[in-house]
């Protein structure tokens, strides 16, 4: 007989399927280009740059977001050997996944309209972040049977409606500043 924690959740299952792979494989090489543009020009423009505000240095940190994002999809691969790598993995899961929300949630408050680009590129940016749910559901599935008790489901959840209310957030105070 099967416990609860030896078989994987909907979510687990749904990142782990071949469809889910090809989109996401198709994603990763559309937006890795980006992402090591991005790490290539960052010093260039911050040396040329000399009246820079806070808010242009945090958005020249989202390609460094991205690539510990996709250290975090990499090293979730793989089962943790500790506590330790454990916890790293999940940090750079969550580094990645609020990098990609703060993008979603950019691009969505400035008002890029509803044409093909992008509604595409929100949904490109919305596969890392479904990918990163299921390696955390599949880490804490092999943690809880690690130790030997039944994983809890609820964290997953909550951390799914924090996302998405940060998405919120972002999104109405970009509005907020765009407008006054």
């Amino acid at each position: 007989m099967s416990t609860r924690y030896e078989t994987p959740s909907l979510l687990e299952r749904l990142t782990s399927s071949t469809a889910f792979a090809v989109l996401f494989g198709l994603a990763s090489v559309a937006v890795a280009p980006i992402v090591l543009v991005g790490l290539v020009m960052l010093p260039g423009v911050i040396v040329g740059k000399a009246g820079m505000h806070l808010g242009d240095y945090l958005g020249l940190l989202l390609p460094y977001g991205g690539l510990i994002g996709y250290v975090g999809l990499f090293r979730a691969r793989r089962p943790s050997t500790s506590v330790k790598d454990y916890w790293i993995t999940l940090v750079c899961l969550g580094v990645g996944t609020t990098t990609a929300a703060t993008l979603i949630g950019a691009s969505i408050a400035i008002g890029v309209g509803v044409d093909w680009f992008a509604a595409g590129a929100i949904i490109v940016l919305s596969l890392p972040i479904i990918a990163a749910l299921g390696r955390i559901a599949r880490l804490r599935r092999l943690r809880s049977a690690a130790e030997g008790r039944l994983p809890d489901s609820l964290p997953l959840i909550f951390l799914t409606v924090a996302f998405a209310e940060a998405l919120c957030a972002i999104a109405i105070g970009a509005q907020l500043a765009g407008a006054g």
